[in-house]
This record gives C-alpha cells, sequence and structure tokens, in this order.
C-alpha cells in the first residue's frame, strides 16, 4: 500500500516544527521534542541544508531554520528530497512495464487516483500542514483540503 518512508515522515515533522518556531532549533533539542533517534534527525537535518529547504548555522546560539517561507515549501519537494519519485502503479509513467497494459480493468482509474494523489502533494504547502498542526480540534468539513494522515 501507499506508504511514506520513515525519513520522509520524520522530515515533515522536522520541517513542521522548524516553521512553527522563530529562532534556530538543534538537532539535539527536536530529536528530544519527539523523542526520535537523534542520529536519523541530524541526517535528515543535514539532507534538507543540502536541498536548499533550511539553513543551518554555528555556534551556542545557532541551529536549523526554513531556508524560505513555509507557504513556499510544497509537499512533493520535501518528498523528492528524502524519498523515490511517487509512483502508485508502474504504468503510470511508462505502460510498457504493465504486463497486460493492452487489456487492463484497472489502468485508467489507478491512473487517475495516481494523479488526484500527485496533485495533492503538489498543492500541499508547508504552511498548510502547520496550519493543521496547530488546530487542536480539527473540523475536517472546514478543511481547505481533506486531511492526510502524515505519521
Amino acid at each position: 500500500m501507499l506508504k511514506l518512508s520513515k525519513k520522509t515522515d520524520y522530515a515533515i515533522i522536522l520541517l513542521t516544527h522548524l516553521g512553527e518556531v522563530n529562532a534556530p532549533v538543534s538537532a539535539q533539542k527536536v530529536a528530544e521534542h519527539y523523542q526520535l533517534p537523534y542520529p536519523m534527525v541530524a541526517n535528515i537535518l543535514k539532507l534538507l541544508v543540502s536541498s536548499g529547504l533550511i539553513k543551518s548555522t554555528r555556534g551556542q546560539r545557532g541551529g536549523y531554520v526554513l531556508a524560505r517561507p513555509a507557504e513556499n515549501i510544497i509537499l512533493s519537494e520535501i518528498i523528492q528530497v528524502t524519498d523515490n519519485p511517487f509512483t502508485l502503479v508502474e504504468c503510470v509513467h511508462d505502460e510498457d512495464l504493465c504486463k497486460v497494459h493492452q487489456c487492463c480493468p484497472t489502468q485508467r482509474p489507478l491512473i487517475a487516483l495516481h494523479n488526484k494523489i500527485q496533485r495533492f502533494i503538489e498543492e500541499t504547502t508547508l504552511a498548510a500542514i502547520i496550519k493543521d498542526a496547530q488546530i487542536i480540534n480539527p473540523n475536517f468539513e472546514d478543511s481547505a483540503y481533506e486531511i492526510a494522515h502524515l505519521s
């Protein structure tokens, strides 16, 4: 079934945290806050720095911050940095990979589903994720998009 990798899940959590604070955050503090393994958090943060999604500063008041506003970071970027490109079914990009593509009864609906999920991850910003994370009792009907369970 469709599943985000642990690396992607943690990256979204870390980026959400950085988007909620106004000062640099250390890898140690964020790992402790979410009770995540420090080595994995440190590696993901380094990956996010090298991708340009976050910046790091050294020193006693150093840490990690978003490199640009959360409104300008989209979910598909995060997934692209931390995971393989999203593919629900192989035939979505190359129908020759499918042995039954000429008579497949599920090809069209699965490609349509792939396209809807792809559109969702391309339209969902980190700001929208942060906004939903800040709602204590979310009212799903009022949400601008359907809530995706990211953890």
